[in-house]
Order: C-alpha cells, then sequence, then structure tokens
C-alpha cells in the first residue's frame, strides 16, 4: 500500500492565536469536532496529533513491585510521591 501523498497548506493566524486546519487534514485523520488534539512544541515547530481512545481490547500488561520500584527510581519521585503512587497502583491490581 502506498503513503498518501504529502499535504502542505499555508494558514494565518486569527488575532486571538486560532488557526483552521484544512478540510483535507481533518478527513484524512480523521478529526471532527470532538477530537482531542496534542500539540506540542519542538523546537522552532509545533506538532499536532488526534488523541484517540485506547481500545478495550488493547492488551495491557501488569507491572510486579520490583518494576514499579525501578520506575520510581528511575523517575526521582521524592518519597511522599513515591508513597502515593505505589497505593494508587495497589488499588487497581
Amino acid at each position: 500500500m502506498s503513503q498518501p501523498k504529502p499535504l502542505t497548506k499555508l494558514v494565518r493566524p486569527l488575532p486571538k492565536g486560532q488557526i483552521t486546519l484544512p478540510i483535507e487534514f481533518r478527513r484524512r485523520l480523521k478529526i471532527d469536532d470532538k477530537t482531542i488534539l496534542s500539540l506540542s512544541l519542538k523546537g522552532s515547530k509545533i506538532e499536532i496529533l488526534p488523541l484517540r481512545p485506547m481500545s478495550r481490547k488493547a492488551d495491557l500488561r501488569e507491572y510486579e513491585e520490583d518494576e514499579i520500584q525501578t520506575f520510581l527510581n528511575e523517575d526521582r519521585l521524592d518519597p511522599k510521591t513515591a508513597g502515593k503512587v505505589r497505593r494508587l497502583l495497589r488499588k487497581t491490581a
């Protein structure tokens, strides 16, 4: 299957910074008025990604206590926050 042809459009922000996403972009990405968009500033570029809900069929894995501890250590959370995270993760098990 071939990749769709890249799209480029020029848009001008309105006085309050609003822009309109061209219809071709919205159609290709299936963006409607209920779609949540994630905006990221990466250097001098703005990345806009439509967020999609996870499928209920998506496989989620459970983490072992030692994996959770590794994550907490790598994130360098303060002890109070780390304890709260541990309690919240145990409640979902």
